[in-house]
């Protein structure tokens, strides 16, 4: 596959068919996720089509890969129908290798709303559990504050402050003055 994915890569470097491939990959990429979203929430096309307030022949229409006609306004009420969100965003062209080598059936299902891991509420492991506590003693032996900002980034971060009841020095650009040995103000 990967011999696919490098020779896209050069192809797609020629103007003229970067633009008429990817335009094809999109139209495609459309029809094909509406059908696939349609077929796993278990609706035909007319089912699809009272959803969205049109009819079954439009829905066929919109489903075919040779259709071009896009409105974000009837994507707007497909996502509502299906119970996802609708995104639309610019790209570089050399991410489309990528994009191409993934597209599949199962890349192109969406859970609605209601089965969203993204919005279930979340349980924290008992191994967080676990981390929250030795951080808190860590720093309550150090005299220090722990906070936990739940972010991948920030998760534990220990704030270690120079003296009892003063905010932290934050060095100003140019750094720690050596001669001195402290932050240079």
């Amino acid at each position: 596959m990967s011999d696919i994915s490098d020779a896209l890569r050069v192809e797609l470097r020629d103007p003229e068919y970067s633009e008429g491939y990817t335009e094809s990959f999109l139209n495609s990429y459309i029809a094909t996720q509406i059908k696939v979203i349609r077929e796993q929430r278990g609706m035909k096309q007319a089912d699809l089509a009272r959803e969205v307030g049109t009819t079954q022949t439009a829905i066929s229409r919109i489903e075919n890969v040779n259709y071009s006609s896009w409105s974000i306004k009837t994507l707007k009420k497909l996502a509502r129908a299906f119970r996802i969100r609708l995104m639309v965003s610019f790209e570089t062209y050399g991410t489309l290798p990528d994009e191409v080598r993934r597209f599949s059936q199962e890349s192109l299902r969406r859970v609605e709303r209601e089965s969203d891991p993204g919005l279930l509420e979340r349980k924290p492991s008992h191994r967080e559990g676990v981390e929250d506590v030795a951080v808190q003693a860590i720093a309550s032996v150090m005299g220090a504050n722990a906070i936990n900002l739940d972010l991948p980034c920030t998760r534990n971060l220990v704030l270690m402050p120079s003296h009892i009841n003063q905010m932290p020095s934050i060095p100003e650009p140019g750094g720690l003055n050596a001669s001195q040995g402290s932050y240079h103000r």
